[in-house]
């Protein structure tokens, strides 16, 4: 296994580093947004498009290292994260919707390689713990970057504010550059002998992808949704932040192996409280607003961290970790998207009917899992192979 960078740095810290840089744009995207429109001029009506457009790239970037498995080279994913320094840099600079667009596409595809690159790597082992820990992060460093970046752009202006955004790809770099050259077999690429993929395993695969969908859905809006209640740029800063370091505590409780909420239950839970932002945000209702950023952040970690740490645990294909990763980049685009197409056929009540059937599918999708898992009886077909994270799965799905 060959390292490239510094031989003492520790890859187990590189790699979910690298991944958490590699998925931070969702966390930002409120005040990314709102910044964007301030210094391009970016109306409010394009923001859906401008979040499809980058999470298409990213979906197709880790479709790619999903199908590339292992030609794809470490030094390939190093200059992906290159391309992305470069278009954070651009983005800057640029005040044309029409250059921003495919800008913005080019650094979601080159994100997109490096975050699926560094989860497959990491998720190997203890699977629902490192998709804990990457989330974690990537909610510490929102907290920041939520808290910091309005003050920035109220001191000095939108444009150095978005020019700080370079730090993320630059991290990423930094990181892929000390990361240990992942061994292909245990990481994304093309297992040797791979092993039968559990119908359970399947749709929690499935309810990654929609309940990431919804909350990228309600996500996406949410910026536009307070600004034309008439809440300030600061309070949303502020409850995207408040709502990250919620999303973290929670990362925190849900990230250890042993789970103890059925996995129903939690569905459920988490889809009131995705829906809480199109109910609570009213104009002259900051506070209400605050809350279900904090309720949104709470539902959507406990949920994607679960379903995707549960499915990945579900078998020892290292290819099917990989697309578990996938799923993440393809619930990202399938969201705004549907928000936008929803809100062009259908008006403001759009928006809600999008989010309603994207639950609806999510939790039909934790149902069939629940179905499968008690089809296999008592004892887990992978549990042979995978003792502690498939007596995990069995256990949070009974």
């Amino acid at each position: 296994m060959k390292r490239i960078g510094l031989p003492h740095f520790p890859a187990s810290a590189a790699a979910p580093l690298a991944a958490a840089m590699g998925c931070l744009q969702p966390g930002i995207d409120p005040v990314f947004l709102t910044l964007l429109s301030q210094a391009s001029h970016v109306p409010i009506a394009a923001h859906g498009l401008i979040v499809g457009g980058t999470q298409t790239g990213a979906a197709l970037g880790s479709l790619a290292v999903w199908r590339l498995g292992p030609l794809l080279s470490h030094r390939a994913v190093i200059a992906a994260a290159l391309v992305a320094l470069t278009c954070s840099l651009a983005t800057a600079g640029i005040d044309d919707i029409t250059a921003i667009l495919p800008i913005r596409c080019c650094y979601g595809l080159a994100m997109g390689t490096v975050y699926a690159y560094a989860m497959a790597a990491y998720a190997t082992r203890k699977p629902n713990r490192a998709f804990g820990a990457v989330f974690l992060i990537q909610l510490v460093l929102s907290t920041l970057v939520s808290l910091a970046l309005p003050e920035v752009g109220h001191a000095a202006g939108a444009d150095v504010a978005l020019g700080l955004l370079v730090l993320a790809p630059a991290s990423a770099l930094v990181a892929l550059l000390l990361m240990e050259e992942r061994d292909m077999s245990r990481g994304g690429g093309a297992s040797p002998a791979p092993s039968a993929v559990p119908a359970a395993g399947w749709a929690l695969a499935a309810a990654t992808f929609w309940f990431i969908c919804a909350t990228m859905l309600i996500w996406s809006f949410s910026a536009g949704l307070a600004t034309a209640a008439g809440i300030a740029d600061r309070t949303i800063g502020h409850a995207v932040a408040i709502g990250s370091i919620s999303g973290a505590l929670t990362a925190l409780a849900v990230m250890r192996e042993k789970l103890l909420v059925p996995l129903p239950v939690t569905g459920l839970l988490a889809g009131a409280a995705l829906v809480s932002p199109m109910v609570l945000t009213a104009p002259g209702a900051d506070a209400a607003f605050v809350v279900s950023i904090i309720l949104l952040n709470i539902g959507s970690t406990a949920i994607i961290i679960r379903c995707s740490g549960l499915a990945a645990a579900s078998s020892t294909d290292s290819r099917f970790r990989t697309f578990v990763a996938c799923t993440h980049s393809l619930g990202l685009i399938a969201g705004p998207t549907l928000g936008t197409l929803m809100m062009a056929l259908f008006g403001p009540d759009g928006l809600l009917a999008g989010l309603l059937a994207a639950l609806v599918a999510g939790l039909g999708s934790v149902v069939w899992a629940a179905l499968a898992a008690a089809d296999t009886g008592t004892r887990s077909p992978s549990r042979a192979m995978v003792p502690d994270a498939a007596n995990t799965a069995q256990i949070a799905l009974d």
